[in-house]
This record gives C-alpha cells, structure tokens and sequence, in this order.
C-alpha cells in the first residue's frame, strides 16, 4: 500500500512576491519517498487574470482558455493515477482556489468512471472529454449513466474508487466551467477538510463550497482568499494558520511528512490570529452554525466588531490549534523552478 499525492496549484500572473502557496508548500513536505511508499504529483495551474470587462470578446476567449487549461491538469491527474495507482493505494487530493475546483472535479470523476485501465481506450477518451469540467451541466441521471456504462466494461463490477483524503483552500470556480453542486457528490470521499474564507476577495468567480458532505470539515477561517490559500499578497500568519490545520489533517489520514524537512513546525501562535488580512468589498454569508476556527475566537477579544461577518449560531473547530507546536516540519516556501478531526467543538453565541 502507498500514498498518492496529487497537489493542484493556482498560480497567479498578478505583480508581488512570488511566494510558495499553502498547495506548494504542503507538496514540499510530502516529497516522494525512496521506498515509493508515498508518491506525489504537482501542477502549477492556469494563471488568473483579472479582466474588468468579463463579457468582451477577449474575456469569453480567455475563459475558454481557462477551462482547457484546468481540464488538461484533471486529465493529466487522472493519468498519473492510472499509470500509479493500484487497489489498497490511498490517493490524497488538495488543491487552492482553482486548484481545488480541479481537485473536486477529479474525485468526482473517480466516484463516476474509477480508473480506466483495463477498460476500452475509446471509453477512457470520451469519458474524460465529456464528464472532466465539462461545459454543459451534467444532471445525477447524466452521471449514473456514465457510471453504469463504466461498469458495464467492467463486467459489473463497482468501478468508483475511493479519495482517501481531499484537503481543499478555499475552492473558486473555474471560468467557462459548471459550477459544482452537492448534486454531483457521490460519496467516495472517506475524508478531508476545506477552509473557507470569511473575508472573501475572490474576484468575479465566486467560492464553491462543499454544502453538507459529512465526510468533508468545512470550515472557515478569517482573511480573504490569499490569506487563506497563500501565495502573492498573503498575509502569512494568517496562511500559516490555515497551512498547519491541514497538515494535522494529512498526516492524521497517513501522509507521510519527508525526512529532509525541517524538524520543526509552523506554529502559529494567538499573535498570529490578531494579524491584519487583506481589505475586500467581497464579504461571504457565513451560514448558521458554520464550523469556524477557533483562531477567530482570539481576535474577536480584541475586535468584537468583527461579529458582524459571523452568524448568530456557530460551532468552533479546532479548539487546540494553538497547543499544536513542535509536530510537524516548517516547509520550504522558495517556489519550484516549474510551474476528521478529533478536537473538541464548542457551541458559540453571538451577543
């Protein structure tokens, strides 16, 4: 048994520093290791850009660029599978911002079509070109029936194969792609976690957010979408917060951190949740009893203003964040050359 790794980047073409993202950076720890018990996988992404006039014909055109671009990473994702993956094998999914929505895209197309091996070449084709973010909305019927296509080729046996962890920041739609809806979840998912930026600052394309899979923690995190994700313009104590949450997820399902990193861990600390994030006029509707991170709970001590942006009912995650130093290694944040939770819950409400 191994771990398979996949990690979906979102680079950026915006000016600033080019900073590793939390995707990056968790790729960094979790190397391939000399006794191929662990394999992994890294793609850079398409890089956004910001269009002011989103309906020119210059911006349908670049959407439609977008939309192939992330497709290529899924179809090259799910080809480093077949050619890696065997039964018994853990495959852990992550992604950011659009990352992610590539990454979401992959796992539903694991629990459709599963891994086409030994299946019809033809199949595998029209599978990934009609079903891998497609451009049309694909209804539940249109997924069963794909489904129950693939496994008729298998000689009806179950084809779905299972995602053994899928850790997602902050999941942004992909332009010129379907949004994803909990219509297309199909239950392969045995666990993962995805932050939610409170603060918003996505741009245009808004956040996808997983809805009510049991198997997946939603929760959110104050900071817009680059203090959640990482990367250019982050404010990183309040990435690194996000980053170490993560890691206690991955390395709780399995994941196995490299011997080279560093013996230390990122520890955030309660200095680290008062930092400012990034200004946004994009806040998000945190709904009613959304799991938040406890690191939150600090800075409204000193800024009790800040419940404006919460519900009236909410449950705090993570409660131990701050206790959890000295476990896992600090990673390498120079970017590469080429392109379920056991702590305590508790009940807040707002007053």
């Amino acid at each position: 048994m191994k771990n398979l790794i996949l990690c979906f980047d979102s680079t950026t073409d915006r000016p600033g520093p080019r900073d590793a993202s939390n995707v990056e950076a968790t790729y960094r720890l979790l190397q391939s290791t000399a006794d191929d018990r662990q394999l992994t996988w890294y793609d850079a992404g398409p890089a956004s850009l910001s269009s002011p006039q989103l309906f020119n014909p210059t911006a349908r055109r670049w959407r439609r660029n977008a939309a192939a671009a992330a497709r290529r990473s899924v179809v090259d994702a799910y080809f480093f599978l077949v050619d890696n993956w065997e039964p018994e094998d853990r495959i852990f999914l992550l992604g950011a911002g659009r990352g992610a929505y590539c990454a979401r895209s992959l796992a539903r197309m694991l629990a459709s079509v599963g891994l086409t091996a030994d299946c019809d070449d033809h199949f595998a084709e029209y599978a990934l070109a009609a079903f891998a973010l497609p451009t049309q909305s694909r209804t539940t019927t249109d997924w069963g029936h794909i489904q129950r296509l693939a496994c008729a080729l298998a000689d009806g046996e179950d084809v779905a194969v299972p995602v053994h962890f899928l850790g997602l920041w902050d999941t942004l739609k992909v332009p010129g792609a379907i949004e994803l809806c909990e219509e297309d979840w199909l239950g392969n998912v045995v666990s993962g976690r995805h932050a939610v930026a409170i603060d918003g600052g996505s741009g245009p394309f808004g956040e996808c957010r997983m809805g009510s899979d049991d198997d997946v923690e939603e929760v959110w995190f104050r900071g817009t979408h680059c203090d959640v994700v990482g990367g250019p313009n982050a404010y990183w104590p309040l990435a690194d917060i996000t980053l170490d949450w993560m890691l206690d997820g991955l390395v709780n399902a399995g994941a196995i951190v490299g011997d080279n990193a560093k013996p230390r861990t990122p520890a955030p600390t309660e200095r680290d949740a008062l930092a400012e994030g990034a200004r946004s006029l994009r806040f998000r509707k945190v709904p009613e009893d959304a799991l938040v991170h406890a690191s939150v709970d600090v800075y409204l001590r000193s800024h009790p203003d800040y419940w404006r942006r919460l519900p009236w009912h909410l449950v705090w995650s993570d409660t131990d964040w701050a206790a959890r130093a000295e476990r896992l290694p600090v990673p390498n944040t120079t970017p590469l050359a080429t392109a379920v939770p056991d702590s305590d819950e508790l009940t807040a409400v707002a007053s």
